[in-house]
């Protein structure tokens, strides 16, 4: 009675081995298969030898079988705190970007605000929201090259030191000439010369955000104050093609609505 039982035992063993085994990947199992033989047309896996040899086998496709779950679950811990890294990572850089969008509205309102009092341009500067975009488009994850630019749009948000602004963009461009933010930095030098009264070194700036950045968010912005020193200047034929440029190129934007009024006015 007992022998039977056994043998029952076994065989319903020998039958939960070969389920597994049916599950696993052939190269994990081919080791743990001594004792078996393949017969039938479907390739049945049919067990061989002594009871001993089918306990062994069964002890081999078990440890296999455990063996591969141990590796998955080692690869799926290891991609989880890969993923874990890699969010870290990501809120790290929204927070500096939204950092870097904030720093662009207070330069735009902290130098529309110069120019308003100074009654530099015919028009008001285009709305601080406008930054928004430029600033997201141009983050860099190089944090020398955001320190310096940084330090450059300090000299104007915090320090209040306008004419030192000037040589820190100028420094910014010359030692980060491919940076994303380039076209931004010859925008800001370009309206902290308008603002000091340097219409020729305002141009200049200006005129290179439109010709060398046809992509840059600064583009409109720069067309519509080369609109307003050929305004100043009493060029009315070129300021009223700037300003057509701005309408055109970017209708339903701030620029755009400026330009309007602005050569409503010519």
């Amino acid at each position: 009675m007992k022998s039977v039982y056994k043998q029952a035992v076994v065989a319903l063993a020998v039958l939960v081995a070969l389920n597994a085994q049916a599950a696993a990947p052939v190269s994990d199992l081919g080791g743990a298969l001594g004792g078996v033989v393949l017969s039938g047309n479907n390739g049945a896996i049919v067990p061989t030898g002594s009871l001993e040899d089918r306990v062994a086998l069964l002890e081999r496709t078990l440890n296999a079988r455990l063996r591969l779950q141990a590796d998955l679950q080692q690869q799926v811990d290891s991609l989880q705190g890969e993923v874990s890294e890699l969010r870290g990572q990501l809120e790290q850089q929204t927070y500096q970007m939204e950092q870097a969008q904030e720093r662009q509205r207070q330069l735009y309102q902290e130098l529309d605000k110069v120019a308003s009092s100074q009654q530099a341009a015919p028009a008001a500067a285009a709305p601080a929201a406008a930054a928004t975009p430029a600033a997201a488009a141009n983050y860099s994850t190089n944090q020398d090259e955001n320190q310096a630019y940084d330090a450059a749009v300090n000299m104007v948000l915090k320090e209040k030191n306008y004419d030192k602004a000037i040589p820190a963009f100028q420094g910014f461009i010359k030692q980060y000439p491919n940076s994303g933010y380039v076209p931004n930095a010859h925008y800001w030098l370009g309206q902290l010369l308008f603002n000091k009264g340097d219409r020729a070194g305002a141009s200049a700036q200006f005129s290179t955000v439109v010709n060398k950045y046809s992509k840059s968010p600064k583009r409109a912005d720069a067309l519509l104050k080369l609109g307003m020193l050929a305004q100043l200047d009493g060029k009315k034929a070129e300021a009223k093609s700037f300003y057509e440029q701005v309408i055109k190129g970017y209708p339903n934007t701030s620029p755009a609505q400026l330009a309007k009024q602005s050569l409503s006015k010519l």
